[in-house]
């Protein structure tokens, strides 16, 4: 079974629509105004999406998408752009809104980081999915596939 099968059986047709777009570039915006949807909801499918196909980042989102595999990340070229990465910020609060507030806070400094087309960065779901130990910044970049 190739990656193609595997990804149409795994999503459904609004993820699926989603992750081509968002594999092919566009930003949640413009995904949004495409599929005639909200920001926030292209950010709730993305997140699905990756859980449901177990990647980690927009590149191997492109692969599985493109069906050129998912084994690992590849080293980026040496002319390529820098890969932004923003860990979320740590709430130190026991309230639970303050812990959301920090989530919503890190989520929009990533997407506004994103409107950018020259700069890839790394979804917030995905640096979220880091968990809330304190960040080894070695360690965390290659498990993105980023060079430190």
């Amino acid at each position: 079974m190739n990656h193609i099968a595997t990804t149409s059986e795994a999503l459904s047709e609004r993820e699926r629509a989603v992750a081509e777009k968002f594999a092919a570039g566009m930003t949640y915006r413009e995904i949004g105004e495409a599929l005639f949807i909200a920001p926030s909801t292209v950010r709730t499918h993305l997140a699905a999406i990756y859980e449901k196909l177990g990647v980690r980042n927009k590149v191997a989102l492109a692969r599985h998408i493109n069906g050129t595999g998912t084994a690992g990340p590849e080293p980026l070229p040496q002319d390529a752009p820098p890969v932004l990465a923003l860990f979320p910020i740590e709430c130190i609060s026991a309230d639970d809104r303050w812990h959301r507030f920090a989530d919503g806070l890190s989520s929009d400094i990533t997407v506004d980081l994103a409107r950018y087309a020259g700069i890839p960065v790394i979804a917030f779901h995905t640096m979220k999915s880091l968990g809330s130990k304190r960040p080894d910044f070695t360690s965390d970049g290659k498990a993105l596939g980023a060079a430190i």
